[in-house]
């Protein structure tokens, strides 16, 4: 009878120690796959902090280009607004359309149409564009 239980104990101490191995391996195979699930999570989280950097560098880029562009818009406009009544003055005061074209920087047929609308009355009107 001792020797049956002897052998059950034997029989039991292996079955625990196959278990106890099985688990240990098992418990090694996760905590490997969590590590690896970490550092997955590592290089998302860097490459998502550097997209985000790079989406407000490029919306301040963006923003300091608006400026720039708008800053240019308004001198364009100052400057051409400025050009056209300098083209009016001569023009009523009876410039040809060359020299219209040549002081105020003005194309042929924008001399043309400000000859017509604001050129004094003994000019021709229907001089034909160049």
């Amino acid at each position: 009878m001792t020797t049956i239980i002897i052998t059950a104990m034997i029989m039991i101490s292996l079955f625990v120690s196959r278990v106890g191995y099985h688990l240990f391996k098992l418990n090694q195979l996760q905590t490997e796959k969590i590590a690896g699930l970490q550092n997955q999570l590592s290089v998302l989280c860097a490459g998502a902090v550097g997209t985000d950097n790079r989406i407000m560098q490029f919306e301040k880029t963006m923003h300091n280009l608006k400026e720039q562009q708008n800053t240019l818009d308004l001198g364009m406009n100052s400057h051409q607004g400025q050009a056209y009544d300098h083209a009016i003055r001569l023009a009523r005061k009876g410039a040809g359309i060359e020299q219209l074209i040549d002081s105020c920087n003005l194309s042929d047929e924008e001399a043309h149409l400000i000859r017509r609308l604001h050129g004094s009355d003994h000019q021709p009107m229907n001089q034909e564009l160049h």
